[in-house]
């Protein structure tokens, strides 16, 4: 079985909030592709955006510019932190929570939708071992 996951931390993004919708579009995601009964896993780098509807906020006065530090999404009993197995798309009572750099505050969102969109085609960096 081969999946994908992409890494959120250290990320930087362009936030847009547009009423009950907030967008964290990024470029150059690192990816780490693994394939069943593979040596190594391969690294790869991907745009795209993560896309929160139905969004209520506390305390969301951002930039356009940031850059994620750390990133939970909280659903049903599950917790995905700083990663998420592509491709990712959730309905229900979601809890994202993350921090950003040379900001203390912890944002909150709770939302009824998450999608992470990748756009454009993914681009091969480098084989790595498994232990990374």
């Amino acid at each position: 079985m081969s999946f994908r996951i992409i890494q959120l931390e250290n990320l930087d993004v362009d936030v847009e909030y547009k009423n009950d919708l907030i967008k964290l579009s990024f470029i150059n995601a690192s990816v780490k592709k693994t394939m069943e009964d593979a040596e190594q896993k391969t690294l790869w780098h991907q745009d795209g955006s993560i896309i929160m509807k139905d969004s209520v906020e506390e305390n969301f006065s951002l930039k356009n510019k940031e850059k994620i530090i750390s990133f939970n999404i909280s659903f049903d009993f599950y917790t995905y932190k700083n990663m998420l197995i592509l491709p990712f798309n959730k309905r229900g009572k979601l809890l994202i929570e993350f921090n950003l750099l040379n900001r203390n505050d912890v944002y909150s969102i709770s939302c009824s939708e998450v999608n992470l969109i990748e756009e454009g085609d993914p681009r091969y960096i480098k084989h790595i071992s498994k232990m990374e």
